[in-house]
């Protein structure tokens, strides 16, 4: 398992400097004097309020998380403690009372400082995990799959942290990357960039892209690499954002590209119609995100509104700003129960999308500068 860097945007230049004191000496004493800490969740996988993340460590084994859709092996469940604690012992307790989604081919980690992470045991048959760990200082865990598994669903019914420190509150973390530059490290300045994107927007995306009692991921696994095998440009699937480096190095600007792919773990849906999925991301991006960089070129011969990406982007913000406000938000919340259908816009909008695309089309050959205007009061 290679170790994950957790990069938080504002304190990046001084990363490596607080893992060393996060797992000294002085920090870990400090902690066992003191009497409870705080723990923050993370999850790839979506979740509901009714099995929200939280309930996997509120002590109650009658509450229960539970993902909304399956668990690969690039999936990931963690837990960062607010401060290294002495941990005598670490019991996970996987499945449902049916005998259904037990992990029994994963492992969980823990982490002395939220960086490098070691195997601390292994899932039973039983859908167990159980640790001695004899009061090392842990600060993180983590529960994944091992390599080719896949689970339907993963249910925690609780994690019980041995420990003379109690938890005092147990929180679902603002949304971030946790980021693998092993394959190149040379992209350092460019993924703190892209990073302090993601963890200003996730937030703001996760409301536009809401439904309700849905939760959606809070982490991705970001791995900076290239080679055959990497896309083109990124990709995003299973819990891991792949970025090509190649294209990094040429194009050191096109750091937005990490919020296009931070929208799809948010979107949580399934990847169908593609054209909207797609859509709904470079609308994310170019539209809310960073609209100064955006300047769409359509041809307005040829071009439909199901293009995708940027074209069906710009179609969407202009339907929000004429017809629609809120447009995208019902839309995604549609695509990720399965209710999508053209359908949608006549409801949302008072018009089918034909005619919203020929009015469309008329103001983008009057000035393709405004099309994105709101119109006068």
């Amino acid at each position: 398992m290679k170790s994950i860097t957790a990069i938080r945007g504002a304190a990046w230049s001084t990363l490596p400097a607080l893992l060393i004191t996060m797992s000294g000496s002085a920090t870990l004493q400090a902690s066992a004097a003191s009497s409870t800490v705080q723990a923050s969740i993370y999850s790839t996988m979506p979740s509901t309020t009714a099995h929200s993340p939280q309930m996997a460590l509120d002590g109650n084994p009658s509450t229960y998380f539970k993902s909304v859709y399956d668990m690969g092996d690039g999936d990931t469940f963690l837990v960062v403690l607010s401060q290294p604690v002495p941990l005598r012992s670490l019991h996970i307790v996987t499945g449902g009372a049916d005998g259904k989604d037990e992990v029994t081919n994963g492992v969980a980690e823990t982490s002395p400082d939220g960086a490098v992470f070691r195997k601390a045991a292994a899932f039973g048959a039983d859908g167990v995990a159980d640790a001695k760990l004899g009061g090392q200082p842990i600060k993180s865990i983590r529960i994944h799959l091992n390599e080719g598994a896949h689970l339907p669903a993963l249910l925690i019914r609780e994690i019980t942290i041995g420990s003379p420190v109690k938890i005092s509150d147990v929180r679902l973390a603002p949304g971030r990357g946790f980021v693998d530059l092993s394959q190149a490290p040379d992209m350092e300045d460019w993924a703190k960039r892209a990073e302090i994107g993601m963890e200003d927007f996730w937030p703001k995306t996760a409301y536009m892209l809401r439904s309700d009692g849905f939760i959606s991921p809070n982490m991705v696994n970001v791995v900076y690499k290239t080679g055959p095998d990497v896309t083109g440009v990124a990709a995003t699937g299973g819990g891991v954002m792949t970025i090509n480096t190649k294209w990094c190095r040429e194009h050191d600007d096109d750091t937005g590209l990490a919020v296009h792919e931070m929208t799809h773990m948010i979107q949580a849906t399934p990847y169908e119609p593609v054209w909207l999925v797609e859509g709904t991301a470079d609308y994310i991006r170019w539209v809310k995100f960073e609209p100064q960089n955006f300047h769409p070129r359509i041809n307005v011969k040829t071009a439909k509104y199901s293009d995708s990406y940027q074209t069906t982007a710009t179609f969407l913000g202009w339907c929000e700003n004429h017809y629609g406000d809120g447009l995208v938000t019902k839309l995604n919340d549609a695509v990720r129960y399965g209710k999508y259908s053209d359908d949608l816009f006549q409801k949302y909008c008072g018009k089918d999308v034909n005619a919203l695309w020929a009015e469309f089309i008329a103001a983008y050959q009057a000035d393709p500068s405004k099309i994105l205007a709101k119109p006068a009061a």
